[in-house]
């Protein structure tokens, strides 16, 4: 069998609720409605006789026959006095049925001189002093009404049961749509969001719990989305990282097997005396040369591998401007000796980064340009809103060679010549990179007689 969904659910057990109510309020109407009318009324025949009592006491047998007439019309009872030992009657309603609440002598149930079938009578008895001695009373009580209205009630118990089962099968259906739609709303919501879609939203409105709950799943689904798209630009940002590493280590074995080759074949003429006992000294401090520049390359290839996890690991609050001001005295003796001067403009900039990281990347910018300055220039150094920039005047680049001056082991034209050994190639290729793990952008750009490179620290 099919399992039931929540509209029908909700619908079946409403109805069957209200149905229950319907048919137990029906049945303690008619059960109960008799006993309650009775009770009501031998209530009321109480009160009757003993406000009849306050009247008729001390009273003349004249007054009091015309009280006890007047009493017996104006409340629709039997009145029976016996005065000086005779009964007189004044009836205000015709043939009554009695019923008392203990057997009762017939010869005292005789109105108008006839004698009546105790049914649905209720009779309450007392005595009056009058002016003219003792009086008895006695009040009848009509309840034949009881039994017709129980027997109007039986006839119409179908009517009102039908009506009333009407009325609720209406309501249970209005009743399940309203407590069910904003749920079934919810459901394909949350639907559409399980298959991550980036318009799924529940538009729920109010302060009910249900308007709570589907908030909280909007939010809850922003913070999963959120989370998926940093998760996905740590996945792309990862991938980017080891694609250049292997590219890096590619590039690193292609620069180290030049010169191994070349010691290589210096060595073994050394070996094989083929080279000449009078250049055997160069050669040898030639190699001695080579071998220190690969060791240079392999330490500066073993930093370059490690630059990208330490770029946000130990992280503390800087303060750039006078990071770039030791770095500038750093290397204030090297632009000396090209008659380089310093122009900085340095507003105070507060950063989270790794000393290390951020002491490499601002030492490689400004060695660079001390390094390609024209001779006898001006190097200027500015931070300005978040930014740094680090202008020197030297021949512009082209666009190709900006882009490829940020990969590993690429050396510009004046740097490759025999007489002119800068760097291993791998300066602003870790520049780069360590940038790039925090998230800062960057630029190398030509300018007028010159170059500029800039950071920005914005993240």
């Amino acid at each position: 069998m099919k399992r039931l969904t929540l509209f029908p659910k909700t619908f079946l057990a409403s109805i069957s609720m209200l149905a229950a109510m319907i048919v137990i309020a029906h049945g303690l109407i008619y059960l109960l409605m008799p006993a309650v009318y009775l009770q009501q009324k031998q209530q009321t025949a109480e009160t009757q006789i003993a406000d009849l009592s306050r009247q008729l006491r001390g009273q003349s047998a004249d007054d009091m026959r015309q009280t006890a007439r007047s009493f017996a019309l104006r409340h629709n009872v039997t009145i029976t006095l016996t005065i000086d030992g005779r009964d007189e009657t004044f009836q205000g309603f015709q043939a009554v049925n009695i019923i008392a609440e203990q057997p009762i002598d017939a010869s005292l149930v005789t109105i108008a001189g006839e004698q009546i079938d105790p049914a649905s009578i209720i009779i309450r008895t007392t005595t009056v002093r009058g002016s003219a001695g003792i009086v008895s009373v006695k009040l009848l009580a009509d309840v034949e009404s009881v039994n017709q209205a129980k027997a109007a009630t039986l006839r119409i118990l179908p009517y009102t049961m039908t009506a009333s089962l009407l009325v609720a099968l209406i309501f249970s259906y209005c009743y399940s749509q309203f407590i069910t739609r904003p749920i079934r709303r919810m459901a394909k919501v949350t639907t559409a969001m399980q298959q991550l879609q980036p318009d799924a939203h529940y538009a729920g409105k109010g302060q009910d719990e249900i308007a709570i709950l589907g908030n909280n799943v909007n939010r809850l689904y922003d913070n999963l989305r959120r989370t998926i798209q940093s998760l996905e630009r740590e996945n792309a940002h990862i991938t980017r990282l080891e694609k250049e590493k292997l590219a890096f280590l590619h590039a690193a074995s292609h620069e180290l097997k030049t010169p191994l080759a070349s010691l290589r074949i210096m060595l073994e003429n050394i070996q094989l005396g083929v080279t000449p006992a009078a250049e055997r000294e160069q050669q040898l401090a030639e190699s001695l040369a080579t071998v220190d520049r690969l060791a240079a390359m392999v330490q500066d290839t073993l930093r370059a591998s490690q630059t990208a996890e330490q770029a946000v690991a130990r992280q503390k609050t800087l303060r750039v401007d006078q990071l770039v001001e030791h770095v500038i005295n750093d290397y204030q003796l090297l632009a000396s000796t090209r008659k380089l001067v310093f122009a900085a403009d340095l507003t105070p900039l507060k950063v989270r980064a790794n000393p290390d990281m951020l002491q490499r990347v601002l030492s490689n910018v400004i060695s660079n340009a001390v390094r390609y300055s024209n001779r006898g220039s001006t190097i200027s150094v500015r931070i300005h809103h978040n930014v740094l920039s680090v202008t020197n005047q030297c021949k512009p680049l082209s666009t190709r060679e900006c882009t490829r001056v940020f990969e590993p082991f690429y050396r510009l034209r004046q740097s490759r010549g025999k007489t002119n050994k800068i760097g291993s190639g791998i300066g602003l290729y870790t520049v780069k990179l360590l940038l790039d793990a925090r998230g800062w952008s960057y630029q190398f750009t030509p300018v007028k007689d010159g170059m500029r490179f800039i950071i920005d620290f914005k993240y």
